[in-house]
């Protein structure tokens, strides 16, 4: 089995890489004196922020909710401070414009898994009203991602203390991967959402750090990814997305579904891709016609666009564009709200109509998305 990088789309065509830098041997040490109890262990991917920096974790987020590294003693908003965390002054917060919800996307650095592998973090998750707020974590397996963890019971208004928590990377052999922790926090003044004390560690006895060990060197590492394609050949595909030509424009299908709009419209970002925007009345039938058709194998469910409401209506995402042409169901839209996404759904009577929806919430069925070029 080969695990791959959960947004990277199986295509023939060169790939682009871009370089990260990582600190010094000072910061391994630094990292190594906060987890004391780990150091037999083979360390993969580690960071208590204490730094400055996020290395080796990467913020990917496509939306204005950022991971950002907070410092306890100058807060964000200094009238809702975060409570000490477990060692140091620093973590990372969900940060985002006043009155305005999103989801932060946090990656690791591409690693190599063994059975066995757990990530360990500590975390600070509150909301009004419960259980709104979320982190969850996700691994890539074969260009899927799979989540292993969602903290979405910890999300009160009285929660007042950082929690530590560990979970197991379900790996049955040595494979590449990355860890994605997704991280939603409303729009509220006391919503708030942090993460720290990251570790991805083994049983295995032999020490491997990640950061050079020498206090003067440093360590270059390299993500790549593969953008999608401006058009879609005939042989284009993979297991997860398969991306079709129609009406001289390329279309990319999920055959898995994400429980968060965020998530749909961070692959699509991170691919040269937006999530699909049908801004004429051609378009929507072209679309509704292919998921409908009996050839095109995929699931007559639901499917999240890249509408979200803007405030003052609904607007596509991807384009930036307000509503002009539409198709919702009766009724519809009915949550004209901060945090609210459309999706194409094709339950009961709805026949490829839209509805309007939470963008993340916990205890809402995942749905499949759409990628345009």
């Amino acid at each position: 089995m080969e695990v791959s990088v959960a947004f990277i789309l199986f295509f023939s065509f060169p790939l682009l890489s871009t370089s990260f830098r990582l600190s010094d041997g000072e910061k391994w040490n630094e990292v190594s004196n906060a987890f004391p109890h780990r150091a037999s262990e083979r360390v993969l991917q580690l960071s208590d922020f204490e730094s400055g920096t996020m290395s080796p974790w990467i913020d990917e987020s496509a939306a204005d909710a950022r991971w950002n590294i907070e410092d306890f003693s100058t807060p964000f908003d200094p009238t809702q401070p975060a409570p000490p965390p477990p060692s140091g002054t620093k973590y990372l917060r969900v940060n985002r414009p006043t009155d305005t919800s999103g989801q932060a996307v946090l990656r690791s650095e591409q690693f190599t898994v063994d059975p066995g592998d757990q990530l360990r973090l500590s975390f600070w998750i509150r909301s009004d009203p419960t259980q709104v707020n979320n982190i969850q974590v996700y691994w890539s397996n074969n260009g899927i991602q799979e989540r292993i963890l969602s903290l979405v019971e910890y999300s009160t208004p009285t929660n007042f203390e950082w929690r530590s928590i560990s979970v197991l990377i379900p790996a049955t052999q040595s494979a590449q991967t990355r860890i994605s922790i997704y991280g939603f926090c409303n729009s509220g003044n006391s919503d708030a959402v942090a993460i720290d004390n990251l570790v991805v560690e083994s049983s295995d006895q032999t020490v491997t750090p990640p950061l050079s060990t020498q206090s003067t060197g440093s360590t270059s590492y390299s993500s790549s990814t593969t953008p999608l394609p401006g058009s879609c050949p005939s042989n284009l595909g993979s297991e997860s997305v398969r991306c079709e030509t129609l009406n001289g424009k390329c279309y990319c299908f999920s055959f898995y579904k994400v429980d968060s709009w965020y998530i749909g419209d961070s692959y699509c970002r991170s691919n040269g891709a937006t999530l699909l925007s049908l801004e004429t009345q051609t378009e929507i039938s072209l679309i509704d016609n292919y998921i409908a058709s009996a050839s095109s194998g995929l699931d007559k469910y639901a499917y999240w666009t890249s509408g979200q409401w803007g405030g003052t209506g609904y607007v596509w995402t991807g384009s930036n564009q307000p509503f002009t042409a539409t198709n919702w169901y009766p009724g519809q839209p009915d949550d004209m709200a901060t945090g609210f996404c459309v999706r194409l759904f094709y339950g009961t009577d709805y026949a490829g109509r839209w509805s309007d929806i939470i963008c993340s919430g916990e205890g809402y069925t995942p749905f499949y998305f759409i990628c345009e070029l």
